[in-house]
């Protein structure tokens, strides 16, 4: 098909989702071999999630960005085109069923949609960084997941090295490779941090205790 973006897209989702999957059940298997689960609050097994389920959003992002071959079309950062707010085409940017350079109708893909495929990416990635370094810091306030917090912390480190090198440096090859694989490393560790806790139980006190008989 021609390098059809929605297929290679998936191809590269249908991988990390393996990936992930083999870190799980890894982790399993060390539970069942005695390995301890972590107990962590609600709040901070909530940021757990919303971490793993927005990095798995970004390299969806990414892998948009990669198969339009729309990284170069902002090749300044933090600007792009010199501008905080370039001229974007996100509905031909965003038709998903489409071949790769064209719309689905066969007009030609506008380099404003391009635009809009390489920004998006750019802007969801600041979220991405804030969540991420949150879930750090919370995970080392409460003395959780230290192997996992390191290797958050170094991998979403090293995405940003890789993906400044990709705008700035003209997209070399080596920077989109660490960059494709440290964001499918990024997203394993993140599962292996869920799989490796657990909702930690809520303490019930003696007027919660009372309360509840009251109610029954």
């Amino acid at each position: 098909m021609k390098l059809f973006p929605a297929i290679v897209t998936l191809h590269l989702l249908g991988g990390v989702g393996l990936l992930v999957l083999l870190a799980v059940q890894a982790e399993r298997y060390r539970q069942a071999a005695g390995a301890p689960v972590e107990p962590v609050g609600s709040g901070l097994r909530a940021l757990l999630w919303a971490a793993a389920l927005m990095v798995g959003l970004q390299i969806a992002l990414g892998g948009w960005v990669s198969t339009n071959y729309a990284v170069l079309v902002c090749n300044t950062f933090p600007m792009c085109q010199g501008s905080w707010w370039p001229e974007m085409d996100f509905a031909q940017g965003f038709e998903l069923w489409r071949p790769l350079g064209t719309s689905a109708d066969g007009s030609p893909l506008a380099f404003h949609a391009l635009t809009a495929i390489h920004y998006t990416h750019r802007l969801f990635a600041y979220a991405v960084f804030v969540v991420l370094g949150l879930l750090a810091w919370r995970l080392h306030q409460r003395g959780r997941l230290a192997r996992q917090r390191r290797w958050i912390v170094g991998l979403a480190a090293l995405q940003l090295v890789t993906g400044l090198s990709n705008v700035i440096l003209d997209w070399p090859l080596l920077a989109a490779v660490l960059h494709t694989g440290g964001a499918a490393a990024l997203m394993t560790v993140l599962a292996w941090a869920l799989c490796a806790s657990r909702r930690a139980a809520v303490p019930v006190t003696a007027e919660t205790r009372a309360a509840r008989e009251v109610a029954a």
